[in-house]
Parts: structure tokens; C-alpha cells; sequence
């Protein structure tokens, strides 16, 4: 391989491809300066053919077939960028199978294919690099795997999802609906086609599985880590908890290593005020990495959108270019050989944490000695509480914040508590908290 000139290939031209396309071709020279190799687009390949026209790249560069672009010996890395997990998978197999090294922005593919893909670009020889999938332009992934290599990562608190940040927040600051505030994202652009990845978790659960594999060394399958959307989330519990406990309420991804097993879960949480991911607000991501040596590591940035997605893809590319232009094209990164079988998942009914409840019941004597025997029954101890209002008629809100409670524990006696219909007239709200 000559290594004065690293060809590219790009496979799909949506949104990021293109702007991973005008990025290397604006900044040629700056990138040349940077990895000591010049990096040249030798084809792009997209089903769309004003997509390809658009790119303003020679005719012969441009190709409705994938499978063609991958197998033109001259191209040395091939971009996937199409999303998905079908079509993408035989992207990224064929470009490895084919000795090609593989740079892709797609959380879906990396976090189901993890394992397979892993092994094949070790048995290849190839690098497989996916910096953006997690994070877009901010480089946690290799400032995981590379900048606390030394490290045992004990826990990753992260805001992954910007719609479902992007919700709370305005929840919470302008003091209006979660239906409201969903079809405001959705005007601006900030949802998935599909709403429900974002609201349910699904998307962050994709990150969560990309980021505890890291950590671990083997696989955490996304469908293993529970998830937990912002759909039934209530104004009345954003303001009691701001006004009442100093909390604040973010959509968290949560992975802490316990022993031979590991948490995983993805929900709404309360934290603290003064919690490093309170100010991160809006449409904006953040990861806070727990390490033994290193101790606490923020993240921040955009997750998403073109230009941060680009930037992360190119730097992907760079990351590889460089590489193989140092090695002369003999060898490329190291890469992390996967481990046999898959991580162990805590049992959400095993996970301690803290709680804030929300009781609907009758405001009468006698109500709350028999929430908090219930509570006490199942060793769900009371750190605070309070009622709101008073109301001979409807329904009153008891508040509470537990201490450190049993999952299971607590859900056994919130189902008898909800099931007394003589004294509680809605399901209870429980929200965790992470402090």
C-alpha cells in the first residue's frame, strides 16, 4: 500500500456522509498536516443518485452499488453511514471480510453486531472505529479506551439522548406538558423519525451497550439493560422535587460494575443540584466516567447533528489514516479481542437506590402511619416527607424521599399500597435518585 495517499470510501450520503464528504474536501490540507497523509474520496455510494450528484465528485467516483465500492482494491478505508443494522451489517462485514478498515457512526449496528464485528476486524487485521456512534463529535469512546486504559471503570452516569434532555428541560423551565414540549423537539428536529427511540430509552440503551462493552471487555447486550421512558413524567414532580429537595430530573444511563456482574439501565433520575450533570441542559449530551485512578471524568458536548457527527467521523478516519501511514501500511490499531460470552446483568429488582414517591390518597387520619408501615414492612426506610395541600373532597399528595432502598423491595410494597383503593386513588410515582 502507498502510504503518501490513504483512499476513501464513503457508503451512504445522508445527512452525516455528506458532511463527512464536504469536511475531508474543505479541510485537505489541514487533515494532510495532521496525520502526514494525504486522504483522498475515491468513491461514494448511496441509492440516491442527486445524494451522489451533489457531491461533486467525478462520475467515476460515484457509485448506486455499495458492494462495487468495496471491492475496489485501490480503497483502503470504507466510511458506513447508512444507520440501521441490516443493510449496514453487510456493509461493514463485506468491507472487512475484504481486508478494508472500517470507520462507522452506527449505534444500532456496533451495539447488536458488537461481538461478530470485533472478532472478524481482529482476525482481519483491520481497525473498526466508531467514535461517533456514541457521542457524535466528543471523543469519549477513545477517551475511554485510550485516555484511562489504565483504569478500572467503575461507573458511567450519562445524559446519551438530546431529545429526551432537550424535554425535561424545557419541562421543567417553561413549565409546560410533556406532549407539548415533545411536539416542540419535534419542530426543531431534534426527534428520531420514530419518537420512541428517543422518549423510550431505546437509543440511549444502544449507547449504554456500546459504552458498558468497553468498560467490561466482553458484551452487554442492549436488550439485556432495562429501560425506562419520559413519557408518563408529570409537571407537578418536576417542580415539588426542584423547589422541595433541590433535584433536578435528567434522562440517565447508568452503568456501575458490582463484583462478577453489572448494573445497566436506562431512566429518568432525579440528581442534586449540584450534581456535575444538573447543568447539562437542552439538546446537549454528557458521560461522567468513575474510574479507580483517575477518579471523576466529564464529558460534555453536542451528541448530535451533522457537523459534530461528521467531526467525529473524521477523526475516526485520521485516527486509522495516521496509523497506517506510521506503519507504512503494515499494521493498524490495537484492537480490543473480545472476550467469550456476555456481561452478567444485575436484576433491576436487586439495584439499590434512592427514590422520590408520590402518594394520591384521601387526606384523612391514619393515612400516612399506614404508607410508612408498608414501607417499613418491606425495609424501605423514610428519609423525608411531606403532603401538599389539604382537601376534604379529592385526593391529597404525600411526598417522599427514601433512603437506599431494594428495587424489589420497594416495588412489593408500592403494589400492596396501590391495591388499597379505599386510600390511594392513582398508581404511585416513583422516580429514582442518584445523588
Amino acid at each position: 500500500m502507498k502510504t503518501d495517499s490513504i483512499k476513501i470510501g464513503v457508503v451512504g450520503l445522508g445527512t452525516v456522509g455528506a458532511g463527512v464528504v464536504r469536511t475531508l474536501k474543505r479541510n485537505r490540507a489541514v487533515v494532510r498536516s495532521r496525520c502526514g497523509v494525504d486522504l483522498e474520496i475515491a468513491g461514494v455510494a448511496d441509492i440516491n443518485a442527486k445524494r451522489l450528484r451533489a457531491t461533486k465528485l467525478p462520475a467515476k467516483r460515484l457509485f448506486t452499488d455499495y458492494v462495487s465500492l468495496i471491492e475496489n482494491p485501490d480503497i483502503d478505508i470504507i466510511v458506513e453511514l447508512i444507520g440501521g443494522d441490516a443493510v449496514a451489517y453487510d456493509v461493514v462485514n463485506r468491507a472487512l471480510r475484504a481486508g478494508k478498515h472500517v470507520v462507522t457512526a452506527n449505534k444500532a449496528l456496533m451495539a447488536k453486531h458488537w461481538r461478530p464485528l470485533h472478532a472478524l476486524a481482529a482476525r482481519k487485521g483491520c481497525a473498526l472505529a466508531y467514535e461517533s456512534s456514541v457521542m457524535a463529535g466528543v471523543p469519549v469512546i477513545r477517551g475511554i479506551r485510550e485516555g484511562l486504559a489504565g483504569n478500572r471503570i467503575e461507573s458511567i452516569l450519562a445524559i446519551l439522548n438530546g431529545t429526551s434532555n432537550y424535554i425535561l428541560t424545557q419541562m421543567a423551565r417553561e413549565r409546560i406538558s410533556f406532549d407539548a414540549t415533545l411536539a416542540d423537539a419535534q419542530r426543531r428536529g431534534f426527534c428520531e423519525a420514530n419518537a420512541s427511540l428517543d422518549i423510550d430509552g431505546y437509543d440511549a440503551a444502544q449507547k449504554l451497550s456500546i459504552l458498558g462493552s468497553i468498560a467490561l471487555g466482553k458484551w452487554l447486550s442492549p436488550e439485556k439493560i432495562y429501560r425506562e421512558g419520559i413519557g408518563d413524567i408529570e409537571q407537578f414532580d418536576l417542580n415539588e422535587a426542584r423547589e422541595e429537595f433541590g433535584y433536578v430530573l435528567r434522562p440517565l444511563a447508568i452503568f456501575k460494575q458490582d463484583g462478577y456482574a453489572a448494573e445497566a439501565r436506562v431512566h429518568p433520575t432525579f440528581v442534586p443540584r449540584t450534581h456535575p450533570l444538573a447543568s447539562i441542559e437542552d439538546e446537549f449530551n454528557a458521560i461522567l466516567v468513575n474510574s479507580d485512578t483517575a477518579g471523576a471524568v466529564t464529558f460534555a458536548g453536542r451528541g448530535a447533528g451533522e457537523k459534530p457527527a461528521a467531526s467525529g467521523v473524521v477523526s475516526d478516519v485520521i485516527h486509522v489514516a495516521t496509523a497506517l501511514s506510521q506503519s507504512g501500511g503494515k499494521s493498524v490499531l490495537a484492537l480490543p479481542v473480545p472476550q467469550a460470552g456476555v456481561a452478567r446483568i444485575v436484576p433491576m429488582k436487586k439495584v439499590f437506590s434512592k427514590y422520590y414517591l408520590r402518594f394520591s390518597v384521601v387526606d384523612r387520619p391514619g393515612v400516612f402511619s399506614f404508607v410508612s408501615g408498608v414501607l417499613g414492612k418491606k425495609k424501605v426506610s423514610i428519609a423525608s416527607c411531606h403532603q401538599r395541600g389539604r382537601s376534604s373532597r379529592g385526593p391529597v399528595a404525600i411526598v417522599m424521599i427514601t433512603h437506599h432502598a431494594r428495587e424489589g423491595d420497594l416495588r412489593q410494597a408500592l403494589a400492596q399500597i396501590d391495591r388499597t383503593r379505599r386510600i390511594v386513588k392513582r398508581k404511585t410515582v416513583a422516580i429514582r435518585i442518584e445523588d
